[in-house]
């Protein structure tokens, strides 16, 4: 080329003669020597592209191999790690998904990745990224993500190994979930806070009385709210659709949110996630309440409330929207070990 570099691409042919039809794939890699001679001494700069050219032949190979008529042009197969999460994406939405696709974005920038590229190494780094990022637990969900979608390609036949076979994802991490009383949830809702707009404080006791994660009471819209109840599809799981009946509480909390003249969302003025939860610290000591307050605490405190005051396990798993009964049982545990530590303060005889 005039840069002074080499195109790779493939030179294939339908026969196993030189007179045969031919096509040619250019892949849009390139290297610093010509390496059809293969006694070319390879330049370190070059390894990881050449690793992704012979893994890009073999797979053509094997797809004119399998050919029932010889030679059969391959499909466009885009070999970008990112482009092909967004092609995911796009077909099924999934939350988890999208996040992995951002963390990708903001780690790697402007870098194409391809699926070759994917190896042991590339992916203990991504997860030190996520560790340095984002809650342990939550690298655990993003990671087991990146596996489930990655490990299609296997599946589809465009790969034939993958190296999550061998890497080890992080494990979860053993927290105590916070949660709130009713009471406490009382002494929040009577207290004024001091910073944030008044919409952070509503729009965490809205989910404490119905449950709501913070992507789904962002998103809430005044369309949603049918006659006593919401029916939503959550943002975490869109084939889904849940309904949650609205307590006085959550009704009164909807009223007292002014009204944008435009926009149709109820809590149209929250900020990010981050900004909230720095907020929500401040909002709680100044309550006096002597807890690690975050926003997600708010749909900790709905589950164990309802439970303690006899919603049922099943009823609880619609309500939050669980796909799993294993997953609401986690907050049926929380309350057994609460009725646990009172029932031992029972004075003896």
């Amino acid at each position: 080329m005039s840069s002074g570099k080499f195109s790779a691409y493939l030179d294939i042919y339908s026969s196993n003669s030189d007179e045969g039809p031919r096509n040619y794939e250019f892949l849009k890699i390139y290297v610093s020597k010509d390496y059809s001679d293969p006694k070319t001494r390879i330049a370190e700069s070059d390894k990881d592209n050449l690793k992704i050219i012979n893994a890009i032949r073999n797979t053509r190979e094997n797809e004119t191999n399998f050919s029932e008529n010889g030679y059969r042009k391959p499909g466009k197969t885009d070999y970008n790690l990112i482009n092909y999460f967004r092609q995911c994406l796009k077909s099924k939405y999934n939350y988890r998904l999208e996040c992995v696709t951002i963390q990708l974005e903001k780690y790697y920038g402007k870098r194409v990745v391809y699926f070759q590229e994917v190896d042991n190494e590339l992916l203990d780094t991504f997860q030190t990224h996520l560790l340095n990022t984002v809650a342990q637990n939550t690298a655990n969900s993003y990671m087991c993500t990146f596996r489930q979608f990655f490990n299609k390609l296997i599946t589809k036949g465009i790969l034939k190994t993958s190296p999550f076979s061998t890497f080890k994802v992080v494990s979860e991490a053993d927290v105590e979930k916070t949660t709130l009383t009713i009471e406490e949830v009382r002494t929040l809702a009577d207290y004024d806070p001091k910073r944030g707009n008044p919409q952070i404080k509503q729009a965490f006791l809205f989910s404490c009385f119905t449950g709501l994660r913070l992507s789904d009471v962002k998103k809430l819209t005044y369309e949603e709210i049918v006659g006593d109840e919401i029916i939503f599809r959550p943002a975490k799981t869109a084939n889904k659709i849940v309904r949650i009946p609205l307590v006085e509480n959550a009704k009164a909390i909807i009223a007292s949110v002014s009204k944008h003249p435009v926009n149709n969302k109820v809590f149209w003025n929250l900020p990010s996630g981050q900004v909230i939860n720095v907020y929500l610290k401040f909002f709680g000591l100044g309550a006096g309440i002597q807890k690690n307050l975050h926003f997600h605490a708010a749909r900790h405190t709905f589950a164990t409330i309802g439970l303690t005051y006899g919603i049922d396990i099943y009823t609880m798993k619609e309500l939050l929207g669980h796909s799993k009964i294993e997953m609401t049982q986690i907050y049926a545990k929380i309350v057994d070990q609460k009725k646990a530590m009172e029932m031992a303060k029972f004075p003896k005889l």
